[in-house]
């Protein structure tokens, strides 16, 4: 029996005797024994930039940005760190923002920082769909309008705290994307968006990927200093931090990664993926699973994606046709069956792009229909975190 991250609670896997099975889990990485030493450490030896401490002076303003709920990051340990760095500033000098993107604003209760931290500093709880609250700052080369949070502009240094981790169409998060699309107007991220049909803006793929670079001008364009702190995380470990400059600091930080989170397959005929909240919270989310399971899919073979996705699909036109039919299915070979285990009730999941199934013994029958009685089966208990190497057949 294999448990499979779900949401929740895990979800049991068990497959009919006689299926052969390899389960492809990420390497479990050493975490790091003292996140704060390790936060510090890194603020201390930035990559190709001064220390923050020394880019500031009592009267800069800053902004301090943490991503929004629907990523599981270590928010105020990251913010206490730089907060530390910023101690030459009073309280009202430095403006905190949520790096909402796309997404609507959520509660900040829910971000895991202390109440002190949120009643001391000015919040800006981005928006991206109010252009009010938006400047213009121009355009990239390719093309991207560029509007951005008010508190940006107002800023003299920008500093963005995240995670480094696999992304199917930047190659890796961190980095810009705290700053663009975290503090972007929506309109102007779709549009940056719609680089990910580029097979080069890929997963796993951080230089020459034409999806970040346009990310990583656009930030450049905002003419502020910006700094950068960033965990390095593979498997659900932190394994590391790194901060500096955003594209140099960054790409130490994938160097650091790639050797946890690229693992090498035979392609199969049945791939099974997962991945623990808030990735498996709804379909949006959860699209992330599949370009890994499509790199190592066999024609006219079968993924399964197992999300509870409690809180449904998300915007179903923008989860059909922005994020699957744009992005996602490229990693899909030309003949495919895609199965969704969920929680939602079947006219909900219908709505989505993938064929719901009433359970994931309802979605293995079907499976095993189509492959056959002695298919090549990989799963993949958190998909989120790896970069699929396919190999010949072993």
């Amino acid at each position: 029996m294999i448990e499979l991250a779900y949401g929740a609670r895990p979800l049991p896997l068990r497959l009919p005797d006689g299926v052969a099975v390899e389960v492809l889990a990420p390497p479990a990485p050493p975490a790091v024994a003292d996140l704060a030493a390790t936060l510090q450490a890194a603020l201390d030896q930035p990559v190709g930039s001064r220390p923050l401490r020394q880019v500031v002076t009592a009267r800069t303003r800053a902004v301090v940005i943490v991503s929004d709920a629907s990523r599981d990051e270590p928010r105020a340990e990251l913010f206490a760190a730089v907060r530390r760095e910023l101690s030459a500033l009073p309280d009202d000098q430095i403006t905190l923002a949520v790096a909402n993107g796309t997404h609507a604003p959520g509660a900040p209760a829910g971000l895991g920082l202390p109440p002190e931290v949120l009643a001391r500093h000015r919040l800006v709880n981005h928006d991206g769909h109010d252009p009010a609250a938006m400047v213009e700052v121009g355009r990239t080369s390719r093309g991207t309008r560029l509007r951005v949070n008010r508190c940006l502009a107002e800023a003299d240094v920008v500093v963005t705290t995240g995670r480094i981790k696999p992304h199917y169409f930047a190659g890796y998060g961190g980095g810009c994307k705290g700053i663009f699309p975290g503090l972007g107007f929506a309109e102007d991220v779709r549009q940056n968006h719609r680089l990910k049909a580029d097979p080069a803006s890929s997963l796993g793929r951080a230089d020459l990927n034409p999806c970040r670079e346009d990310l990583e001008e656009a930030v450049r364009r905002l003419g502020r200093d910006t700094f950068m702190l960033n965990v390095v995380e593979a498997g659900g470990a932190i394994l590391g931090a790194v901060a500096g400059d955003l594209v140099l600091a960054h790409r130490e930080g994938v160097r650091r990664l790639r050797p946890w989170v690229e693992v090498e397959a035979a392609p199969a005929d049945l791939v099974i993926v997962s991945a623990p909240l808030p990735v498996s919270g709804s379909l949006y989310q959860a699209s992330k699973l599949v370009p890994p399971a499509g790199l190592l899919l066999r024609d006219g073979g079968v993924v399964i994606v197992a999300a509870e996705c409690p809180a449904g699909i998300g915007p179903v036109q923008v989860v059909n046709e922005g994020i699957f039919k744009l992005g996602v299915r490229r990693f899909l070979p030309d003949r495919y069956t895609l199965l969704l285990v969920s929680s939602m009730d079947a006219a909900t999941a219908a709505q989505g792009y993938a064929t719901p199934a009433p359970s994931l013994e309802a979605a293995l029958s079907e499976a095993l229909r189509r492959t056959g009685p002695a298919p090549r089966v990989l799963v993949l208990p958190d998909a989120g975190d790896l970069v699929p190497v396919p190999t010949a057949r072993r």
